[in-house]
């Protein structure tokens, strides 16, 4: 039975994934031996570990859970509810009633507590008692993992008769477990990017360094940190030089020789990156600097993330990635200074807004996404009133809020010790206005963007293009339900949308391509809601790029090898009888 068949009967699997050590209590190479009386054994947890410099989390158990009525081997019927918050995603980072990251995908689920049979307890022969006497799930599952954050939860939809492997699979991870409390439990969990979203990823992190000497301001020589912590000789950015800020000056160096906790730098070049040497003084703060020099902006992004915000790797395709860089991105080489602690989310959601492309944590890929604002080329799923939108479900409104007919950048930033926003410390800036917007609404609305990482004329003239044609008329949204059938539809996805709610002054319909920036499934199984928002390129527009010399004629190449590709049309307008593609 699957979403197309009729008379299906929805499934849904919550499932947790507890990290437990693999070794056997006091079995070596695990330490732990029962000395004092009435010392149980371990529950194979680190709270109840008796020798945490034996413990690992090598093993993993898998709880699963269903609601009552459901029929599912295996499984505690113990689900009461299930309510989703989805992502919704901020393309390019434009919106500013959301995040410029975009809204994390957020999963809060309700059990009820129940005595418990302790079934995966590796020593239940030796405890001497009955569990099912003693304490409830919940109670007992929390007094053994109170280091539950950031745990894998997933959420299994699907029908009746599926396997685990066959259903759509969601996963989160956990951020708070509440109770158990009048006999329920309430587990809040969030998408992976909850890790940078929290106020604690920051980049640099913050230095527990100072200034062990007095220094002057010509001194190279002789300059010692104290540093409690080994992140003086950490590279931290792309460059193969070390950073450093005291005060408001920031000073490189090349290497240091270490002597218990203090520092003695070597290749001492001060005053750098636009600042002034100073004389300083002992026990002034010295702040680990992150520096990029000419670097993809998608790769500042995975750095930010992986040695910033400590997400896993493998929850990023690095190959997706980079194919879609190179693609779309390739004139965002950046080169950026970080010269304080600052959130991870807020520097991501620059990255986004100035250099065209977002990302997103896709429940379903259990990867972090990332699409540059472009064109779509590959599939555009058609969508209308009869076939697939649920009837009295679509709904339109405008946000007037977000639309800019003027665009101001300010760009290469002298000093990165000054204020952000103070527009003499940029060296350039460039406008861009639409008269036609601000003369049809009879206003001027202005976007103004302080950019720590363009440094072209063309990096700053392609934002501005793209960001006004974006939004020098009012962005419209429509949000509207489909059925199950239609659960292929992701968030990024493009739809051509055909309905009678959207008229042109005749009362014919409009038909147009909008972005999926939200899915949220409100009925499992069953409804899907899609919200949608008005997108930049249009349909049967074909786009392409300025291609490497020696490349060979139009027709030359197959039909999928000119994809991605672009060719100068002939004196009749075509290329090679072929309407053209458009230049953007």
């Amino acid at each position: 039975m699957n979403e197309f068949d009729i008379g299906r009967e929805p499934l849904l699997i919550v499932e947790i994934e507890q990290p437990v050590c693999s070794l056997r209590y006091g079995v070596s190479p695990c330490k732990a031996i029962l000395g004092k009386t009435g010392v149980q054994k371990c529950y194979n947890t680190f709270k109840t570990c008796q020798s945490h410099l034996s413990f690992n989390t090598d093993n993993i158990i898998y709880w699963r859970f269903c609601k009552p009525d459901a029929n599912f081997t295996n499984a505690i019927p113990s689900v009461q509810s299930v309510s989703t918050t989805p992502t919704k995603i901020n393309i390019g980072g434009g919106s500013e009633t959301e995040s410029p990251f975009g809204r994390r995908a957020t999963c809060t689920i309700t059990f009820a507590d129940h005595p418990t049979d302790d079934s995966n307890d590796y020593y239940l022969n030796d405890r001497g008692f009955d569990p099912l006497t003693k304490g409830t799930f919940w109670g007992k599952f929390l007094a053994r993992n109170p280091y539950y954050v950031q745990w894998k939860i997933n959420i299994y939809e699907g029908y009746q008769g599926q396997s685990l492997q066959q259903m759509q699979k969601r996963s989160y991870i956990i951020d708070k477990i509440a109770g158990p409390s009048g006999g329920k439990v309430t587990i809040t969990a969030k998408d992976i990017l909850r890790i940078a979203d929290d106020k604690r990823a920051l980049a640099p992190n913050t230095s527990d360094s100072r200034l062990a000497v007095h220094i002057t301001d010509t001194q190279a020589t002789g300059i010692v940190i104290e540093n409690s912590e080994d992140d003086i000789l950490a590279l931290k950015g792309n460059t193969s030089v070390y950073y450093l800020r005291i005060d408001d000056e920031i000073l490189s160096y090349t290497g240091a020789t270490k002597s218990d906790t203090l520092y003695t730098l070597a290749g001492v070049q001060r005053g750098q990156l636009g600042t002034e040497a100073a004389e300083h003084d002992v026990d002034e703060n010295a702040q680990r600097v992150v520096a990029y020099e000419n670097y993809p902006c998608w790769k500042v992004a995975y750095d930010l993330l992986v040695n910033f915000a400590s997400i896993p790797s493998e929850y990023i395709n690095m190959t997706d990635w980079d194919l879609e860089g190179n693609t779309w991105l390739n004139t965002f080489i950046v080169s950026g200074v970080i010269e304080e602690p600052k959130a991870v989310d807020e520097l991501l959601g620059e990255l986004c807004e100035q250099c065209l492309f977002y990302i997103w944590w896709d429940e379903r890929a259990q990867k972090i996404k990332m699409r540059a604002v472009r064109p779509e080329i590959d599939t555009v799923y058609p969508m209308d009133d009869t076939s697939n939108i649920i009837k009295t479900s679509l709904s339109i409104r405008e946000d007037p809020n977000q639309r800019a007919s003027r665009v101001v950048i300010y760009f290469n930033r002298k000093n990165p010790t000054e204020s952000e926003d103070k527009i003499a410390n940029y060296a350039n800036a460039t406008l861009r206005v639409d008269v036609d917007s601000e003369f049809a609404y009879n206003e001027a609305r202005t976007k103004r963007i302080y950019s720590r990482w363009l440094t072209t004329e063309a990096q700053a003239h392609q934002l501005s293009v793209r960001f006004i044609e974006r939004y020098k008329w009012t962005p419209k949204y429509v949000t509207l339900k489909v059925d199950a059938k239609d659960r292929a539809i992701n968030v990024s996805d493009v739809v051509m949308l055909d309905t009678n709610s959207i008229q042109d002054e005749l009362g014919d319909n409009i038909v147009n391509i909008w972005q999926v920036i939200s899915v949220n499934e409100v009925t499992h199984g069953e409804t899907i809601q899609l919200e949608l928002q008005s997108f930049e390129f249009e349909e049967g527009e074909r786009y392409g790029f300025y291609t490497y010399p020696d490349a060979l004629d139009y027709g030359d190449y197959t039909s999928s090898e000119r994809r991605g590709k672009a060719f100068y049309a002939d004196n009749d307008g075509l290329v090679a009888g072929d309407e053209p593609y458009l230049y953007s």
